[in-house]
């Protein structure tokens, strides 16, 4: 019998920002083509999930890309979050049980985020386990954190971090035109009162 995915704070965060992130695609560019794929990739920490004890003197990180698939339709439609937030969170599964497994083609899988600026596939950058308003260089916490890069990302990018104002929060970046930005803040407050 096939067990559900986990349902943490990140994996429902992030299906909901990819099928907004969908949802305003469709609206700006057309109807999408109902069976092409929409990507989803994200970094996972490898420390935990490596089998093995890490001594405590290691300095560094241990990270994996992922990549998990949708259909363009599936997300666009009425179970889209549903769908989004199973294959996100059986992606996850597959990473706690074999973390570096597919590891060499994960630069490959990368460059399919980079393809046309027509394919409605998303990055998401950050984590909402970094809390980077605790950061002080002296000048006093930050006030605002946001990832400028990801401009570069042609509107495919998103950013994580954890809230300043809410404990346990998460903080979504998303740097689109005008025009995807104002469907995708549509959606996103519409879907919202939904879910």
């Amino acid at each position: 019998m096939k067990q559900p995915p986990r349902l943490t704070p990140s994996n429902l965060t992030c299906a909901y920002v990819w099928v907004c992130l969908i949802k305003s695609h469709e609206k700006v560019n057309g109807k999408l083509t109902g069976k092409n794929p929409s990507y989803f990739g994200f970094n996972a920490g490898g420390l935990t999930r490596l089998g093995y004890p890490v001594p405590a003197a290691y300095f560094g990180n241990c990270i994996a890309f992922a990549r998990t698939m949708a259909t363009q339709s599936e997300l666009s439609g009425e179970d889209g979050i549903i769908v989004a937030a199973d294959a996100i969170g059986n992606r996850v599964k597959e990473l706690d049980e074999a973390f570096l497994e597919g590891a060499e083609s994960w630069i490959s899988e990368w460059g399919e985020f980079y393809g046309s600026d027509l394919e409605p596939h998303v990055m998401v950058f950050g984590s909402p386990k970094l809390d980077f308003y605790e950061t002080d260089f002296g000048w006093g916490k930050a006030r605002r954190i946001e990832e400028i890069s990801m401009d570069n990302a042609k509107g495919k990018a998103v950013w994580f971090t954890q809230s300043r104002d809410v404990k346990g929060g998460i903080e979504v970046g998303v740097a689109l035109p005008k025009p995807k930005m104002d469907a995708f803040t549509c959606f996103f407050t519409q879907l919202l009162p939904h879910h």
